[in-house]
């Protein structure tokens, strides 16, 4: 009877015990929230006449906790044969299964420059995950525009006779003002070319954009090596915001670019891409050095130009004074 009892007992005890401890191990830690992050570009149209202008569009779209991730800013692409003459942004935000969805927009519009090609550089969008404090980015492909003859203009079909007839009226002053204004047009655009000189254009956007003095060294840094590779792209006809540093540095060899130079261009380049895929923080010293060296490549290079520039109009003023003397 004792033992009946105790394997009773034994049976009870055993079940409580079971039970128990599947009730303490019930418990799941939730799942981690899953976010998406995407970026892609597009333009319209592909071939565009030379007085008419194209689209340039940007979209950003990410869902699910929106709180958990932080889109950094998407900056003005790098461009061969255009021109940014306006821009537009647009920003909202869709209800989907599991979440919301954000989506941002830019759209530039782009006027051609010449007849020929023209390229749209990568662009980069950097995000920060705040659950884990990584940063990520992600990048789209270059694309190319086809850039063709103009098209008439609203009315210049149906009016053609009328140019014929005020041809003939001023006749031989028509053709005076005619040559006269070609000749104002040319000396404009030579004096436009002038002005736009590729690295005046960066030396001015390097001391305004990049703060030695601030507190954000990476962002500086980050910056600093971006404008450099957006200059390079524009220099050289070259994808330098997608290409290697081992790439570059022989683009700037075959170019010439003195030996000393060329190795703190080396630095330059690994030290951003650290700051780039480690988050390790530039130095002052560092972001110091890497200034002077894109200030000194740039320096450099507009002192060529402008030697070019130089003895292209001594070779012209020699022509013109024998044209003269040979009358």
């Amino acid at each position: 009877m004792i033992k009946r009892i105790s394997i009773a007992a034994l049976i009870v005890f055993c079940l409580l015990f079971f039970l128990g401890y599947g009730e303490g191990t019930s418990v799941v830690d939730p799942l981690p929230v899953q976010t998406d992050v995407s970026l892609s570009t597009c333009v319209e149209p592909r071939v565009v006449p030379l007085n008419r202008t194209l689209l340039f569009t940007v979209h950003i779209s990410w869902k699910g906790d929106l709180d958990l991730i932080e889109i950094g800013e998407v900056e003005e692409p790098a461009l061969s044969n255009f021109d940014i003459v306006g821009t537009s942004s647009a920003n909202r935000v869709e209800s989907v299964p599991g979440g919301a969805r954000a989506i941002k927009e830019v759209t530039y519009t782009l006027q051609s420059k010449t007849l020929g090609m023209g390229y749209i550089e990568p662009v980069e969008l950097t995000y920060k995950d705040r659950t884990t404090g990584k940063m990520h980015s992600l990048m789209t492909q270059r694309i190319g525009v086809e850039v063709v003859s103009p098209v008439p203009e609203q009315g210049e079909r149906g009016s053609w006779w009328i140019w014929v007839v005020l041809g003939v009226v001023v006749g031989g002053g028509g053709c005076g003002v005619f040559l006269l204004r070609k000749k104002r047009a040319g000396k404009k655009a030579e004096d436009e070319e002038v002005e736009r000189i590729v690295e005046e254009v960066y030396l001015g956007e390097l001391k305004a954009s990049v703060d030695l003095k601030g507190e954000e060294k990476r962002e500086a840094f980050t910056i600093l090596s971006k404008l450099f590779r957006k200059y390079l792209s524009e220099k050289y006809g070259i994808s330098a915001l997608e290409a290697t540093t081992e790439e570059l540095l022989r683009t700037l060899s075959e170019e010439g670019l003195d030996e000393s130079l060329l190795r703190k261009c080396e630095a330059l380049l690994a030290k951003a891409d650290v700051v780039k895929f480690s988050g390790q923080e530039a130095s002052q010293t560092e972001l110091e050095e890497a200034y002077t060296t894109v200030e000194t490549v740039l320096e450099s290079h507009l002192a060529q130009v402008r030697e070019k520039m130089r003895q292209t109009e001594d070779e012209k003023s020699k022509k013109k004074n024998l044209k003269i003397f040979g009358k």
